[in-house]
């Protein structure tokens, strides 16, 4: 008698429940038509020890719940893999498109273009600050130069950065980069 109400219901809901699942929550991952296999499955697990009043209101709420279920393991996992790039200093991989790189190769070389324009202080003085993370304190006692001075050539080194990369991603031609440090009068 059980197993032929079950039948009912499963042909009676099944459809049903995974168009539901699909149009809330998309085609997966998780599948909605393992979602809807597994809460039939919990139905048949507890209707054997306890009756249910309405069967389909609790199959469908163990399927939204298996869903949410899902959705934050998988949160959890991605979490845990962040975590691990992040512990790693490393950056995760993506697969960027041919545009995305070809733009990030022509975005390295305009950085690159726009360094070669610094003067020695400013390749020094950006190096120990960015690169060694030195404060501008460390690099005066280094050095020996003030670091108002210090702060100025680094702003002023970062100002041409940023503005030669501002100009390239608003499209415009950044060819002559030596007249925007002579414009932002890096020293």
């Amino acid at each position: 008698m059980k197993s032929k109400f079950f039948n009912q219901l499963y042909q009676q809901y099944w459809p049903e429940l995974c168009a539901k699942l699909h149009a809330r929550f998309g085609s997966g991952p998780p599948d909605p038509e393992d979602i809807a296999q597994q809460a039939f499955c919990r139905y048949s697990e507890v209707c054997d020890q306890h009756r249910i009043e309405n069967p389909k209101a609790f199959i469908y709420t163990v399927a939204r719940n298996l869903f949410i279920d899902q959705f934050r393991r998988i949160d959890k996992q991605q979490q845990v893999i962040d975590q691990i790039f992040e512990e790693l200093d490393i950056d995760p991989i993506f697969e960027d498109s041919a545009e995305q790189s070809a733009l990030q190769i022509e975005r390295n070389a305009l950085v690159e273009k726009a360094i070669s324009t610094f003067s020695e202080k400013q390749k020094q003085l950006m190096t120990m600050s960015i690169i060694e993370g030195k404060s501008y304190r460390q690099i005066a006692k280094e050095t020996g130069l003030p670091i108002a001075n210090i702060s100025r050539t680094i702003v002023a080194a970062q100002t041409l950065l940023d503005q030669s990369i501002t100009t390239w991603e608003q499209g415009h031609s950044v060819e002559n980069i030596s007249y925007l440090a002579i414009k932002g009068s890096c020293q």
